[in-house]
């Protein structure tokens, strides 16, 4: 087999990591209740009947009306006990409504995925096991530190990383401007741990490099400052490769390796 050969199984691999996923945890808040979630601060988000995403013709979703509303999902259990390492996708649908230049309504609207060195913050539980290792957020803001040479653009929407080089907030310039509305945000973090995609429908706004961190941690709503004003979230999904693809992946280390004893 020659190099060619080589790169082709390779680039396989990698595509089917990034490509054939599964679910471990999903959220649509059909259930009419937030039962999943457990309250961050003091202020949970409620249930609500007036904005819906998913699914077509559906009826519920997660409501900020404060932007100290959060709520988080521990997917330790989700995942059959274990942190996830190398790819993660994190997929929300987020309600815009309108403000951006933060005169009026509300000013932030993200959510996140979050590692911590231990196992995270627990459902059912504010205290956190470990320290925070990373953060990868995507929605608004209208404040933070920014890395990445970048100054706060409120016709765009943001990302967000804490450990890297220039780690902070940074504007999603690839993507759309904001506009009023539902919008899908997507955090894809590719196999090799350190490389992260940030999406707005669908468009890549931004790549970045960051630091390997295993996530065990879902946060919806901001938590910060006090703004009041309303969005909405709906179809929380956090996907990782199908167990087949571990199989490829290990043909393909199995393949490589004979070639290479073939070699010497």
């Amino acid at each position: 087999m020659n190099k060619a050969g080589i790169a082709l199984i390779a680039a396989g691999a990698a595509f089917a990591i990034q490509n054939t996923s599964a679910q471990i945890f999903q959220d649509n808040f059909e259930s009419g209740n937030l039962n999943l979630w457990t309250a961050t601060t003091a202020n949970p988000m409620t249930i609500d009947n007036t904005q819906n995403f998913s699914p077509a013709g559906g009826t519920f979703s997660a409501k900020v009306d404060n932007s100290l509303d959060r709520m988080h999902r521990n997917i330790i259990g989700d995942n059959g006990g274990s942190e996830i390492s190398g790819y993660v996708s994190f997929s929300v649908a987020m309600y815009d409504d309108g403000n951006a230049t933060g005169a009026v309504g509300s000013t932030r609207m993200f959510s996140e995925i979050r590692g911590y060195s231990l196992t995270g913050l627990p459902n059912g539980g504010t205290t956190a096991d470990g320290t925070l290792q990373q953060l990868f957020a995507i929605g608004k803001t209208q404040s933070g530190t920014f890395g990445l040479g970048d100054t706060l653009n409120t016709t765009k929407y943001q990302g967000r990383f804490t450990a890297g080089t220039t780690a902070g907030w940074f504007n999603l310039t690839g993507a759309a401007d904001r506009t009023p509305g539902w919008h899908v945000f997507t955090i894809e973090r590719l196999s090799d741990n350190t490389t992260v995609n940030f999406y707005v429908d669908g468009v890549l706004g931004r790549t970045i490099t960051a630091s390997a961190a295993s996530i065990d941690t879902i946060i919806i709503g901001p938590g910060l400052g006090s703004q009041a004003g309303d969005s909405f979230v709906d179809a929380v999904t956090l996907s990782v490769p199908e167990p087949s693809t571990y199989a490829l992946i290990g043909a393909a280390t199995a393949v490589l390796g004979v070639f290479s004893r073939r070699r010497k």
